[in-house]
């Protein structure tokens, strides 16, 4: 079976469909949409491809702060497929975007998320603080060393 991370330069309804699912379910369909930021033309997006089919997905804008120019939003897995390394995977291609950078990548990772995001060497820089309508979450840290 082929898996493949892949960058993508259009987003169709898949993609949204994807995100809905995972990080806006019961929430209106509008909700997946990240103004300014899904369509800036510095925004990287990316799937990740089993044969044809997108079961993972990931934004990573840049939203500078200390030593972070980027900061990963929207990363989504279907359901069927987690526990498999795939957003790990997502997580590194990142991680190697912002490596030749020489920067870090923050994110607001959700409780859930918190142990994938340590993994890849992330820190928690924040206390537990609560997106309305989503849930909990830590502020997150990667620096580059």
């Amino acid at each position: 079976m082929v898996s493949e991370i892949r960058v993508l330069e259009k987003l169709d309804d898949e993609f949204f469909q994807l995100r809905h699912r995972v990080l806006r379910q019961g929430q209106p369909f509008e909700t997946v949409h990240y103004r300014r930021i899904d369509t800036d033309p510095l925004t990287r997006h990316i799937g990740y491809f089993q044969e044809q089919k997108i079961i993972g997905i990931a934004t990573m804008q840049v939203d500078e702060r200390s030593g972070c120019r980027f900061r990963i939003r929207g990363m989504a897995v279907d359901e069927a497929f987690r526990g498999q390394g795939i957003g790990t995977q997502m997580v590194e291609y990142f991680q190697r975007i912002a490596a030749l950078e020489k920067t870090g990548i923050w994110c607001n990772a959700r409780i859930l998320a918190v142990p994938l995001y340590a993994r890849c060497g992330f820190e928690i820089v924040s206390d537990v603080f609560v997106i309305e309508n989503i849930g909990p979450h830590h502020d997150m840290e990667w620096k580059h060393a």
